[in-house]
């Protein structure tokens, strides 16, 4: 009896939908965020809160579409959750970093993008030099691109994050 009542419970268990929601909205900046919990209450974004709203049931959520293209985002420990509403600063004349491989796309992207643009950088081929690996590493690098601006890192490759650093770096 105790035996068929635990399998009994175990399989409601298994086979009960839990309920959750996701979030999806994009700000006024054009970044599109995917959260638990639902955006954050402003006076901008009272006016043009798209959210849409995922639940279990759902299958794999496909972004919303938009009259702007939306950034590619990239969450790093580094990155300020909202950028400062200070003055901009100059803009960074130093030389950029960039440890990557031959064989990444996003690498290859953002040297493309630099060259482009007129920006100062040196890459470092983290496969075919062993102290550039070192300094990956020791820089808490966990993967490629990762670009040093400074005193900033970033991790991988969005063009809006670079330019952002690039102005707000001294």
């Amino acid at each position: 009896m105790v035996r068929s009542l635990c399998t009994i419970t175990i399989l409601l268990l298994t086979f009960s939908t839990a309920i959750a929601e996701m979030y999806q909205w994009v700000d006024e900046k054009g970044v599109v965020t995917f959260s638990d919990t639902p955006p954050p209450v402003s006076k901008k974004s009272r006016k043009a809160a798209k959210v849409k709203i995922y639940n279990d049931s759902d299958s794999t959520p496909t972004p919303a579409r938009q009259t702007e293209p939306a950034a590619r985002t990239v969450k790093m420990a580094d990155a300020p959750a909202q950028p400062p509403t200070t003055a901009k600063k100059e803009r960074f004349s130093g030389t950029v970093e960039i440890y990557v491989t031959e064989w990444c796309g996003y690498c290859k992207q953002a040297q493309r993008y630099m060259k482009n643009n007129g920006i100062s950088y040196v890459a470092y081929d983290i496969e075919k030099d062993s102290a550039a690996n070192k300094r990956h590493k020791e820089l808490g690098g966990r993967g490629v691109p990762l670009i040093i601006i400074g005193p900033n890192k970033m991790s991988g490759f969005s063009s809006e994050t670079l330019e952002y650093y690039l102005n707000n770096t001294r």
